[in-house]
Protein backbone atom coordinates (compact mmCIF):
# COMPACT_ATOMS: atom_id res chain seq x y z
CA UNK A 1 0.00 0.00 0.00
CA UNK A 2 2.80 2.42 0.90
CA UNK A 3 4.54 1.73 -2.42
CA UNK A 4 1.33 2.43 -4.34
CA UNK A 5 0.77 5.71 -2.50
CA UNK A 6 4.38 6.76 -3.15
CA UNK A 7 4.09 5.86 -6.83
CA UNK A 8 0.78 7.71 -7.10
CA UNK A 9 2.32 10.83 -5.52
CA UNK A 10 5.30 10.65 -7.88
CA UNK A 11 3.03 10.36 -10.94
CA UNK A 12 0.86 13.26 -9.73
CA UNK A 13 3.94 15.42 -9.18
CA UNK A 14 5.24 14.53 -12.64
CA UNK A 15 1.93 15.48 -14.28
CA UNK A 16 1.82 18.88 -12.59
CA UNK A 17 5.29 19.91 -13.75
CA UNK A 18 5.65 21.75 -17.06
CA UNK A 19 6.90 19.78 -20.03
CA UNK A 20 10.65 20.05 -20.51
CA UNK A 21 11.89 22.32 -23.25
CA UNK A 22 13.70 20.90 -26.23
CA UNK A 23 17.27 19.90 -25.45
CA UNK A 24 20.03 21.85 -27.18
CA UNK A 25 21.11 18.79 -29.19
CA UNK A 26 17.57 17.74 -30.17
CA UNK A 27 17.46 19.26 -33.66
CA UNK A 28 14.09 17.79 -34.75
CA UNK A 29 12.42 19.12 -31.58
CA UNK A 30 13.97 22.56 -32.08
CA UNK A 31 12.89 22.59 -35.74
CA UNK A 32 9.30 21.82 -34.73
CA UNK A 33 9.41 24.48 -32.01
CA UNK A 34 10.48 27.09 -34.62
CA UNK A 35 7.73 25.92 -36.98
CA UNK A 36 5.16 26.25 -34.18
CA UNK A 37 6.21 29.87 -33.60
CA UNK A 38 5.94 30.54 -37.34
CA UNK A 39 2.54 28.79 -37.52
CA UNK A 40 1.29 30.94 -34.63
CA UNK A 41 2.36 34.09 -36.48
CA UNK A 42 0.69 32.91 -39.71
CA UNK A 43 -2.56 32.49 -37.79
CA UNK A 44 -2.23 35.88 -36.11
CA UNK A 45 -1.87 37.50 -39.54
CA UNK A 46 -4.45 35.27 -41.29
CA UNK A 47 -1.72 34.66 -43.86
CA UNK A 48 -3.08 32.42 -46.66
CA UNK A 49 0.32 32.09 -48.38
CA UNK A 50 1.94 31.00 -45.14
CA UNK A 51 -0.74 28.34 -44.74
CA UNK A 52 -0.25 27.23 -48.34
CA UNK A 53 3.48 26.80 -47.67
CA UNK A 54 3.28 25.03 -44.29
CA UNK A 55 0.25 22.75 -44.69
CA UNK A 56 0.63 19.27 -46.15
CA UNK A 57 -1.31 18.81 -49.39
CA UNK A 58 -3.63 16.35 -47.60
CA UNK A 59 -3.80 18.23 -44.29
CA UNK A 60 -6.94 18.82 -42.33
CA UNK A 61 -7.97 21.13 -39.53
CA UNK A 62 -10.72 20.47 -37.01
CA UNK A 63 -11.93 23.75 -35.53
CA UNK A 64 -13.36 24.36 -32.05
CA UNK A 65 -16.90 23.87 -33.37
CA UNK A 66 -15.96 20.49 -34.86
CA UNK A 67 -16.00 21.82 -38.42
CA UNK A 68 -13.52 20.06 -40.70
CA UNK A 69 -11.35 22.04 -43.12
CA UNK A 70 -9.06 20.62 -45.78
CA UNK A 71 -6.06 22.62 -47.01
CA UNK A 72 -7.96 24.64 -49.66
CA UNK A 73 -10.73 25.50 -47.15
CA UNK A 74 -8.18 26.47 -44.48
CA UNK A 75 -6.40 28.77 -46.93
CA UNK A 76 -9.70 30.28 -48.12
CA UNK A 77 -10.75 30.95 -44.50
CA UNK A 78 -7.44 32.73 -43.82
CA UNK A 79 -7.84 34.80 -46.98
CA UNK A 80 -11.39 35.82 -46.02
CA UNK A 81 -10.34 36.68 -42.45
CA UNK A 82 -7.46 38.75 -43.80
CA UNK A 83 -9.76 40.65 -46.18
CA UNK A 84 -12.35 41.34 -43.44
CA UNK A 85 -9.84 42.53 -40.87
CA UNK A 86 -9.61 46.29 -40.53
CA UNK A 87 -6.21 47.91 -40.77
CA UNK A 88 -6.45 48.68 -37.05
CA UNK A 89 -7.16 45.12 -35.91
CA UNK A 90 -4.55 42.83 -34.43
CA UNK A 91 -4.87 39.29 -33.11
CA UNK A 92 -2.32 37.80 -30.71
CA UNK A 93 -2.22 34.17 -29.64
CA UNK A 94 -0.56 33.21 -26.37
CA UNK A 95 0.57 29.60 -26.14
CA UNK A 96 1.35 27.81 -22.86
CA UNK A 97 2.40 24.36 -21.79
CA UNK A 98 3.69 23.40 -25.21
CA UNK A 99 4.92 19.82 -25.36
CA UNK A 100 6.70 18.40 -28.39
CA UNK A 101 7.22 14.71 -29.00
CA UNK A 102 9.17 13.58 -32.06
CA UNK A 103 8.79 10.04 -33.39
CA UNK A 104 11.16 9.82 -36.35
CA UNK A 105 9.44 11.57 -39.27
CA UNK A 106 6.35 12.52 -37.21
CA UNK A 107 6.05 15.10 -34.43
CA UNK A 108 3.09 15.68 -32.11
CA UNK A 109 2.63 19.02 -30.36
CA UNK A 110 0.12 19.68 -27.60
CA UNK A 111 -0.50 22.98 -25.83
CA UNK A 112 -3.13 25.36 -24.57
CA UNK A 113 -3.66 28.94 -25.57
CA UNK A 114 -5.67 32.11 -25.51
CA UNK A 115 -6.09 35.09 -27.77
CA UNK A 116 -6.55 38.83 -27.52
CA UNK A 117 -7.96 40.88 -30.37
CA UNK A 118 -7.28 44.60 -30.44
CA UNK A 119 -9.41 46.69 -32.76
CA UNK A 120 -9.21 50.46 -32.71
CA UNK A 121 -7.68 50.36 -29.22
CA UNK A 122 -10.39 48.10 -27.75
CA UNK A 123 -9.19 44.71 -26.53
CA UNK A 124 -11.26 41.57 -26.26
CA UNK A 125 -10.24 38.12 -25.10
CA UNK A 126 -11.13 35.04 -27.09
CA UNK A 127 -12.09 31.70 -25.57
CA UNK A 128 -9.23 29.62 -24.22
CA UNK A 129 -8.36 26.57 -26.29
CA UNK A 130 -6.19 23.47 -26.46
CA UNK A 131 -4.65 22.07 -29.60
CA UNK A 132 -2.92 19.08 -31.09
CA UNK A 133 -0.67 19.46 -34.12
CA UNK A 134 0.76 16.55 -36.07
CA UNK A 135 3.77 17.42 -38.22
CA UNK A 136 5.11 15.06 -40.89
CA UNK A 137 8.51 15.20 -42.52
CA UNK A 138 8.13 14.58 -46.24
CA UNK A 139 11.13 14.62 -48.57
CA UNK A 140 13.15 16.42 -45.88
CA UNK A 141 10.56 19.16 -45.18
CA UNK A 142 8.22 19.34 -42.16
CA UNK A 143 4.55 19.98 -42.99
CA UNK A 144 1.58 20.41 -40.69
CA UNK A 145 -0.70 17.45 -41.44
CA UNK A 146 -3.29 17.69 -38.66
CA UNK A 147 -4.41 20.74 -36.68
CA UNK A 148 -7.13 20.09 -34.10
CA UNK A 149 -8.34 22.89 -31.81
CA UNK A 150 -10.75 22.45 -28.90
CA UNK A 151 -12.42 25.33 -27.08
CA UNK A 152 -12.09 25.18 -23.31
CA UNK A 153 -15.04 26.15 -21.15
CA UNK A 154 -14.27 28.66 -18.40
Amino acid sequence: MTILLGLSAAVSAQRSQPAPACKADDQPCQAIDRLEVEWNMINELSDPEGKRRMLAYDSYHVGPSGRLYDKPADIAAAKLANERRSQYAEVRFFIAGKRIRVYGEVAVVTASGSSITTNGGCKSAGRPFRFVHVWEKREGIWYLAVDQVTAVEN
